[in-house]
């Protein structure tokens, strides 16, 4: 609910995948990498490492190089099956654990109760993505509660600013069980959330826009929304003739034009080609300046084109041109 309140749209998910990815972590020869780590020390001195670490560590023992390559070719299928998931989303959002442990249980079975602990982020590393605990105030019977928020790869800004917002406001909040107060912090921007790597900034303001007609060519290339701002006020914006009528966005003379909403979206540079190829005549892609003080590549119109076109710098919006008469 809180995050509706901010403006999140919720879609609900399958997390069978994930969950059989989180096994692998454990269960697969991807324990052989902690093997290599503290391997050497087992041999050497096995009472210096706690007997859980040596019971986890014994689990490549019995692994083969035939089981790395099944293993790596089964994340590969699970990582196509939840590809449509994590490129259709900006980010998921899970509980931090299924359920609560005791000191008790840990002792008992620590391998399992850990594993429980992490039913929910084992899957993190295999996938490369990143994750945010947040705690989100207590729960309906008193106990401490808390979400997880999923990420691709470089989206550590966004999940940090939205996880001061949802944890903003829990004021009284305290450290754990310690009664002790949270330090405030500043404030994370999401614009911090940018490309990633192989991702390339693609500036809209038309019906590519978010909920526009066609939003879906930049979301069915993988692209994903990055932040909303409006150009400089050096540009002439115009309906060109056509039905439906497309937008014109033209350079003018510093400080002649106008300023125009735009939408900023991440496009896997792979892909900018067949978008590119898309992009009819008179319209192409460009530099612009923005008003957060970056000049990505993004929509511009020929100027010629405009001549003859409806002016509509002033209403500087195109969900405002679309929505008013002609």
């Amino acid at each position: 609910g809180r995050l509706e309140a901010l403006g999140a749209r919720i879609v609900r998910f399958d997390l069978a995948p994930f969950l059989d990815i989180a096994r692998m972590l454990y269960d697969g020869p991807w324990v052989a990498e902690r093997q290599i780590v503290v391997g050497p020390l087992i041999d050497r001195a096995p009472d210096a490492v706690l007997p859980v670490i040596r019971d986890v560590v014994a689990v490549a023992d019995g692994q083969t190089a035939a089981d790395a390559f099944r293993a790596a070719y089964r994340l590969a299928e699970l990582s196509r099956v939840v590809e449509p998931v994590l490129g259709g989303a900006d980010l998921l959002v899970v509980p931090s654990i299924p359920s609560f442990v005791t000191v008790d249980e840990l002792h008992a079975d620590p391998i399992g109760a850990n594993s429980r602990l992490g039913t929910y982020t084992n899957f993190v590393n295999l996938l490369g993505l990143c994750a945010l605990a947040v705690p989100v105030g207590p729960r309906s019977d008193g106990r401490p509660g808390s979400v997880t928020l999923l990420g691709k790869a470089g989206r550590d800004g966004l999940l940090a600013a939205l996880g001061g917002e949802l944890a903003a406001p829990s004021a009284a909040r305290a450290l754990g069980a310690t009664g002790w107060a949270i330090a405030e912090t500043g404030a994370v921007k999401p614009a911090m959330d940018g490309p990633s790597a192989g991702e390339m900034e693609i500036v809209v303001c038309g019906a590519h826009m978010s909920g526009l007609p066609l939003n879906r060519e930049l979301t069915g290339l993988g692209g994903r929304f990055l932040r909303a701002t409006e150009t400089t006020p050096d540009y002439g914006f115009y309906a060109l003739p056509g039905t439906p009528p497309r937008p014109g966005l033209v350079r003018r003379k510093d400080g002649t034009g106008g300023t125009v909403k735009v939408e900023v979206w991440a496009l896997p540079v792979a892909n900018v080609g067949l978008f590119l190829a898309g992009i009819p005549a008179p319209l192409g892609l460009g530099t612009l300046r923005l008003a957060d003080g970056t000049s990505p590549k993004g929509f511009l119109c020929e100027a010629i084109a405009c001549d003859g076109a409806r002016d509509v710098t002033a209403l500087g919006d195109w969900r405002r041109v679309v929505a008013e008469p002609a």
